[in-house]
């Protein structure tokens, strides 16, 4: 079984015994789920536990594939009088190795025009150029990502205004990484209608509120924020959101398996093939 990134709160059934998901974005013969199980030298128990933990995991294999709303229907699903919502686009997710220049949700929050909303960020070191070239208080015809792949949208012919310049550089407030240093090279914030957009200069997810403080934006006063990340960026934003919904489109990191073209992957495998049977490699 082959199963797309997971966050541990969505299982905690499982805490107990090591679970690894694997990486299901490898070609490999050995790509998939596992369980690693520790004893004080007592091999023929760590056998049983693993078995009946892989069981369990095995029964409950479709809450690990949840099926997810596009980008405009995530926008759909606003409810009056609740904000901050973030939408988190985890097919295009740089973490995971994608161009992070994708245009899929950026698109729809572009023509849905959704009063007060921003969106961070996307990597498109031509237009941030453009954009320092220029200077603030310019306005600027651009075609914004879209620009490493057709996988993940195509480019966006935008007239926008270029709110804030700057070099990029931050300190991160995230759990994960703490205090660390962050350079994502020169940045802009462009004002697309009612959509603030900000585009960087390297490729990196998103992991905290940063990003928009740079560039003088307060998520709590937006209505909706838009941002490219799977579930790190969790860590930080679920205390400052009302609501979090994650929308899937055609990406490297997309939940959607069988998109792929799997060459060395070990066949028959769950979900690529429904009626793959359990079994259990190991003992």
């Amino acid at each position: 079984m082959i199963i797309p990134t997971t966050t541990t709160d969505l299982s905690p059934a499982l805490r107990k015994c090591t679970f690894f998901h694997g990486f299901p974005y490898t070609d490999t013969r050995d790509v998939g789920t596992s369980v690693l199980v520790m004893t004080n030298d007592d091999r023929s128990l760590a056998v049983q536990v693993a078995k009946d933990v892989s069981q369990q995991i095995w029964n409950r294999k479709e809450q690990f594939y949840p099926s997810l709303p596009t980008p405009e229907e995530g926008i759909l699903a606003l409810s009056v009088g609740e904000s901050p919502v973030l939408i988190n686009e985890t097919s295009d997710n740089p973490g995971a190795g994608t161009p992070g220049d994708g245009t899929y949700l950026l698109k729809a929050m572009v023509e849905a025009n959704v009063e007060n909303t921003c969106f961070a960020f996307i990597y498109d070191p031509e237009v941030v150029n453009q954009a320092h070239k220029v200077g603030v208080g310019s306005m600027i015809q651009v075609e914004l990502g879209g620009k490493t792949d057709s996988r993940h949208g195509n480019p966006l012919k935008l007239h926008a205004y270029v709110k804030s310049l700057t070099d990029g550089r931050f300190i991160r407030s995230s759990p994960m990484g703490k205090g660390s240093s962050v350079n994502l090279g020169k940045t802009v914030r462009l004002q697309v209608n009612n959509l603030d957009v900000i585009v960087c200069s390297i490729r990196a997810q998103v992991m905290d509120e940063q990003i928009f403080l740079l560039h003088g934006l307060d998520i709590q006063q937006k209505k909706l924020i838009g941002l490219k990340s799977s579930h790190h960026f969790r860590a930080a934003f679920k205390p400052l959101v009302q609501k979090i919904i994650t929308v899937d489109s055609p990406g490297l990191s997309t939940y959607r398996l069988d998109n792929f073209n799997y060459q060395n992957i070990r066949r028959p495998i769950f979900p690529l093939d429904p009626d793959a049977h359990y079994s259990f490699w190991g003992g």
